[in-house]
């Protein structure tokens, strides 16, 4: 069973270094939540755009 450490790291693994194109801003997360049942994401992004594709890369399966 993965724990909400592992969660946290993949998660951020996954949105790595994206900028958004147009300000250069990374996206910010809070990660709220002991249990991986309960877990939440809370994102904070320069923009409609950079939100859209963290959210796309965070739902994308790892392969």
């Amino acid at each position: 069973m993965r724990s909400v450490e592992d969660f946290k790291a993949q998660t951020l693994e996954k949105i790595g270094d994206l900028r958004c194109p147009d300000h250069r801003q990374a996206p910010r997360l809070k990660f709220h939540g002991s249990t991986l049942r309960d877990v939440t994401i809370q994102m904070t992004a320069c923009c409609d755009k950079l939100a859209e594709l963290a959210n796309r890369k965070i739902a994308a399966p790892r392969i």
